[in-house]
């Protein structure tokens, strides 16, 4: 009898303490802003610091949409896949590639001169591109 006296004691003592935070938290949460000279519990900043730490993090958040942004502007302007297969003379150099390996097709070396042609084509595509990525 005597230990569960003890134990009531002890929890009533522990509830006490629970409401007695829970009450003190529930004012801070509740008062409407700490004053700069107040620190923020188990934060260890200052209201003005972390209000200046919220101001970098959004600064940050606006360059990295602008880069996007811009970035997403420069792919929409390359349309490379679509510009190779509208280009006539690229798809003629691949198809006589194909061709060529079709009617060789046990002996593809032979077909060193239509793939040329193709290299050729391609390298002219290329520096299209890259005259247009590097302005």
């Amino acid at each position: 009898m005597h230990i569960q006296s003890r134990v009531g004691a002890e929890l009533a003592r522990l509830s006490e303490t629970a409401s007695t935070s829970l009450s003190a938290l529930q004012e801070r949460i509740s008062s409407p802003e700490p004053s700069s000279d107040q620190s923020i519990p188990g934060g260890g900043f200052d209201h003005a610091a972390k209000v200046e730490a919220d101001r970098r993090r959004d600064l940050g958040r606006e360059s990295v949409q602008r880069e996007i942004d811009s970035l997403k502007q420069k792919l929409s302007r390359r349309k490379v896949r679509e510009e190779v297969a509208q280009d006539e003379s690229v798809e003629k150099a691949r198809a006589e590639v194909v061709k060529c390996l079709r009617v060789n097709d046990r002996r593809p070396l032979d077909c060193w001169e239509e793939v040329k042609a193709f290299r050729r084509e391609v390298g002219r595509l290329e520096k299209g591109f890259l005259g247009r990525v590097l302005e």
